[in-house]
């Protein structure tokens, strides 16, 4: 499973990589906490703000993966649509040590 875009991740410059990779990973997990969070209270309009926040991220790096389940997850908290975020965040949060350690290689 690929789960960074190859064409994404070779236009990033070699020398601030590590960089965004280290943030990344210590801003995802708030983020991943706070969608979680957000569908427990069932406040679809925080959920849509974070995933927002998260998919910006991924895009960035490349994540494609991830920030596909982020732009799902946003469009239901705008729609106010509570249907399968469950699973979704389930999915999201078993692809990001799989994503963080793929962008740890590179």
């Amino acid at each position: 499973m690929q789960v960074l875009a190859t064409e994404t991740v070779k236009q990033l410059p070699a020398a601030i990589l590590p960089r965004l990779v280290k943030l990344f990973s210590t801003t995802s997990p708030e983020l991943l906490e706070n969608i979680q969070q957000a569908a427990a209270d069932n406040n679809l309009r925080a959920l849509a703000e974070a995933a927002h926040k998260l998919k910006g991220s991924c895009l960035s790096l490349g994540a494609e993966q991830m920030a596909e389940i982020c732009k799902d997850l946003q469009e239901k908290g705008e729609a106010n649509d509570a249907t399968d975020i469950h699973t979704k965040i389930r999915e999201l949060k078993q692809l990001y040590p799989i994503t963080l350690s793929a962008l740890q290689a590179l």
